[in-house]
């Protein structure tokens, strides 16, 4: 029996984003384990008292039933270089709680704390390690088409038409200025700038 996980950014005490999650859920609920009910998030999770000037992630661990919800504080990891890395197999179109073939390939070609791996399959740049991307070209963000986890953050600002879908090629990064981070802890308008120059080959 396979584990999902959603990891949900809890700002003030409350659950954000909570309704792309719970959609995501109930779908991979209904594909990989043929669930015809759906849950409902706001119900299954209690939130407890926590710090409200702090920033906490839910870890809310799940497979044909909720075996585990816990709450821990948020510790940011500040991306500066990203090394491509082609590979052609992986598979991360659900958000497996198993990520050991990501962390791997991590730990071989980005071992380094401030650095991540970008990851191209069929030719297309997709996503980091832990999460997705979106790339400004001087006027607007765009977010590659072909992400291996369709992040719920992504989502929303594709919903709120903040950025666009576009096919990108490692050979098309250069039409870009910097990049930044999407995942449910990495807002946009907050993230980090990675410059273009840093996003580089692997030797």
């Amino acid at each position: 029996m396979c584990q999902l996980l959603e990891t949900i950014k809890v700002k003030q005490n409350t659950l954000q984003h909570l309704k792309f999650h719970t959609n995501r859920v109930n779908y991979s609920r209904s594909f990989l384990f043929q669930s015809v009910d759906n849950w409902d998030l706001s119900q299954l999770i209690d939130v407890p008292e926590l710090d409200p000037d702090g920033i906490y992630r839910c870890r809310f661990l799940y497979s044909r039933v909720v075996e585990k919800i816990e709450f821990l504080p948020y510790i940011p990891r500040i991306i500066q270089k990203l090394f491509l890395v082609r590979n052609e197999t992986l598979d991360y179109s659900f958000k497996y709680a198993n990520r050991d073939a990501i962390d791997r390939l991590k730990s071989t070609y980005a071992p380094e704390q401030d650095s991540d791996i970008l990851i191209v399959k069929d030719g297309f740049v997709t996503d980091t390690s832990f999460s997705n991307i979106a790339f400004f070209d001087g006027r607007q963000w765009f977010t590659p088409a072909t992400p291996l986890l369709k992040g719920t953050k992504r989502a929303w600002y594709l919903k709120n038409r903040t950025i666009s879908e576009r096919l990108i090629t490692p050979a098309d990064l250069h039409n870009y200025q910097k990049a930044r981070l999407l995942n449910a802890m990495l807002d946009l308008e907050d993230g980090e700038d990675i410059r273009i120059e840093n996003i580089l080959s692997k030797p």
